[in-house]
């Protein structure tokens, strides 16, 4: 953040979820997430319904962004690994993630996704929580228990609330719903990895 904007951000008194994601550089699903989870305070809301942050919530963000780089050491590789039984979904992933310069592989099976996670130690996972044989969810932990720095995304058609709620308490980094839009996917990447290389 500059010294202007981060003066700026001082003497206002409330903030959209916009100007807190931009100038502080997190993703609007890890803000909610936050919000959920109950680790920063429940914002306000305007007249249209539309969360405000006041400054409170700031310093609670902040303390949050922090936890999270220090969770994040390690030396983990900026590869992506996706994991789901749809070759469709595997395809359109893949290459959306490789034209924005990541490097990717996957997997279609819970075996295979374990496996390939314990050699590859990727710097971030997308697993479905509905795999062939398998749930998404014990895979989750198989690799939560193989590596318990391993940043987890679950994607999900099916939002049940209580199973988002549980894999969240049990280290999963945050969650898609499908249909994955493109511009979601990628700010989650940039927010876990950074921007790519390319």
């Amino acid at each position: 953040m500059t010294t202007q904007t981060g003066q700026k951000m001082l003497e206002q008194k409330y903030y959209s979820s916009k100007e807190v994601c931009d100038n502080l550089q997190v993703s609007k699903s890890t803000l909610f997430k936050w919000e959920r989870e109950g680790s920063i305070t429940r914002p306000r809301r305007d007249w249209r319904g539309w969360r405000l942050y006041d400054q409170q919530n700031i310093e609670e963000i902040k303390r949050n962004i922090e936890k999270q780089k220090l969770q994040d050491v390690g030396n983990r590789s900026n590869m992506i690994l996706v994991v789901d039984d749809d070759p469709s979904i595997l395809s359109v992933m893949s290459q959306l993630l490789e034209t924005a310069g990541y490097e990717v592989i996957t997997a279609a099976t819970g075996p295979e996704a374990v496996k390939l996670h314990t050699e590859k130690l990727p710097g971030l996972t997308f697993l479905d929580v509905k795999l062939k044989g398998a749930s998404g969810i014990d895979v989750f932990r198989e690799i939560r228990a193989a590596d318990p720095q391993s940043t987890v995304v679950i994607l999900t058609g099916y939002p049940k609330i209580e199973d988002t709620v549980q894999v969240i308490k049990e280290g999963a980094y945050n969650y898609l719903t499908k249909p994955i839009k493109g511009e979601e996917l990628l700010d989650m990447v940039r927010e876990v990895l950074g921007e790519s290389e390319e």
